[in-house]
This record gives structure tokens, C-alpha cells and sequence, in this order.
């Protein structure tokens, strides 16, 4: 083989390397998410850090590194992330419905209120979202609107939703 052809199959052989051991933004949510599946939210919560740094903007690598933080039950750093997905002008019932559980969990009641109603907003007839902020409006004070979301919450099929209306509506 001459010096030539050497340094090109060399070059070649570099270049597949390098770029066969790197691992892209999908390949890392990917990972992210079979670790989430076993319960590992600090190894997820490390691949969607990764995933993070290649594409900045990920929603979804937003939203999992949120979900994995609130696992872990670091709700500042969920309701950090939850956040910067909202600033992308993205909206879900699963953004307002997570961001409302770490601020809840945080007692953050009436943060946690908005929250709620937002992903009602976007999907009336979510019934957990209508039993969590009737919860939230509870710990607030708001008894009465709290057993008016109690009450739409039965109605649309909750079905666990008779004992506390027993207890905290009668």
C-alpha cells in the first residue's frame, strides 16, 4: 500500500470512528426513557442533560429531564424545566399537569391552581387535573370551588373521587 492510500484509508477509518461513537439527541432521549422505565431518573435525568446540550431547545428532552427530576423529588429543578418548555410557546395538558404536581408538591397551592386550570383549559375533561386542583384549592381555603371541581371530576368517571367528597364537601 502506498504512503497515499494509507493516509487516506487512515482518514477514512478516523472519521467512522469518531462519528460511530457519537450518540445524537434521539439516541440519548431514547436511553433516557428505558431508564426512566426501570426507575433509573438519575441515569435518565443524565442522558436528557446530554441530550440538552446538543439540541438546547428539545421539548421533549425538557419535559422527561423535568419528569425525572420530580422523581427524584427535586421540584425546583421539574418546574425549572417545565418552564423553559412554556417559554418555547409549547403547550400540553401534560406540561400544566406535571408543572402543577411539583408545584403542589411544594405547596404551592395556588401555583399549582393555574397549573391545573391551564391543562383543563386545553382538556375539560381531564378528571385528575379537576380532582388535583380541587386538592389544591382545598389546602387554599376555597372549599366550595374545591368540591365543584370534586364534583366534575365524578362526573366525568372518577371513580375514587366519592370518599373525599364525603369527607371534605359535607
Amino acid at each position: 500500500m502506498t504512503i497515499k492510500k494509507s493516509i487516506a484509508f487512515l482518514s477514512i477509518l478516523f472519521v467512522c470512528h469518531s462519528s460511530f461513537g457519537q450518540k445524537t439527541a434521539g439516541d440519548l432521549i431514547k436511553s433516557g426513557n428505558q431508564k426512566e422505565s426501570v426507575k433509573d431518573f438519575a441515569g435518565a435525568a443524565k442522558d436528557f442533560e446530554q441530550a440538552l446540550a446538543l439540541e438546547p431547545k428539545n421539548a421533549e428532552a425538557l419535559y422527561n429531564l423535568g419528569f425525572a427530576k420530580f422523581e427524584m423529588k427535586d421540584y425546583a429543578s421539574a418546574i425549572s424545566n417545565f418552564d423553559l418548555i412554556e417559554q418555547a410557546d409549547t403547550e400540553s395538558v401534560e406540561l400544566y399537569y406535571s408543572r402543577g404536581n411539583a408545584k403542589f408538591e411544594m405547596k404551592d397551592y395556588k401555583g399549582a391552581i393555574v397549573d391545573y386550570g391551564k391543562a383543563i383549559f386545553l382538556n375539560p375533561d381531564d378528571k385528575e387535573c379537576y380532582y388535583n386542583r380541587a386538592i389544591a384549592k382545598y389546602n387554599t381555603g376555597e372549599r366550595e370551588s374545591a368540591c365543584e371541581d370534586l364534583q366534575m371530576a365524578k362526573k366525568l368517571g372518577d371513580k375514587m373521587v366519592d370518599d373525599v367528597i364525603k369527607e371534605l364537601c359535607h
